[in-house]
């Protein structure tokens, strides 16, 4: 039997984080999507954004400070600027109110089951979005005994249902390490910067300066206004609040 060679402008990749899961009002789950044939030039374009402040090392929301700054707005800036040309690149947000959250009615009392729902709505976004392509998905890795390969099942089934003509649109899903992983970290801090302002964190009296500042470059890079209100679904930089029934 002769296994076919992958073709890499057949897929897109998606990566999947979310903010911190802490005690606070709103937690937000981000995905970058991107054609797989740009991954490896994109990821060089970011090592050379971090340079000379950020040689090495993982770039992360909890590790912007002021020295840093200029390095983590450049690495920001590569994915605005889009200076290669790639098409897709964007990052779109799945927003929770945690006040809604009613794990006990509708998730057997798991907080783990309700967030794998959410995990299932951003990637099937992905999907819908972008309906021509092959998905190969990288989550943020986790502490989880849920299954990624149960959850690419449902998705496919889901596609199935809903007349995508794809044979199995998802063909991966997997946990990756963001240590390894440019475009993970990238997904990281725009992610944090979203997260931070929305839950007000830049508001308070002992807020850093740098984090504050990076998050509303973050936001005025991507035209956002009011980063309580949804955005369009499509686009460069989108926010959907989720409405948890």
């Amino acid at each position: 039997m002769v296994r076919a060679r992958f073709d890499p402008s057949a897929f897109q990749t998606v990566y999947v984080d979310e903010s911190s899961q802490t005690k606070h009002r709103y937690l937000v789950l981000g995905s970058l999507i991107l054609n797989t044939e740009h991954e490896g030039a994109l990821a060089a374009e970011l090592l050379t954004a971090r340079l000379p402040q950020l040689p090495s090392g993982e770039l992360g929301w909890t590790k912007v400070s002021r020295t840093k700054l200029e390095a983590y707005r450049r690495v920001v800036d590569a994915f605005f600027d889009n200076p290669s040309g790639y098409a897709p690149l964007e990052f779109h947000a799945l927003v929770l109110d945690t006040r809604q959250f009613k794990d006990a009615l509708y998730n057997s009392g798991s907080r783990e089951i309700g967030f794998n729902k959410e995990v299932f709505q951003i990637c099937k976004k992905a999907a819908r979005l972008h309906p021509r392509r092959l998905l190969h998905v990288y989550l943020d890795s986790r502490n989880t005994k849920s299954s990624t390969e149960e959850l690419r099942l449902i998705l496919n089934r889901d596609r199935a249902r809903s007349g995508d003509r794809r044979p199995w649109p998802f063909r991966r899903l997997h946990f990756r390490s963001s240590a390894d992983c440019q475009i993970m970290q990238l997904l990281d801090v725009l992610l944090g910067g979203l997260a931070y302002r929305l839950n007000g964190h830049d508001l308070a009296e002992a807020a850093s300066p740098a984090k504050r500042e990076l998050s509303s470059h973050i936001l005025a890079r991507a035209g956002v206004r009011d980063a309580m209100r949804d955005t369009a679904m499509s686009g460069k930089f989108t926010i959907w609040y989720r409405q948890l029934r």
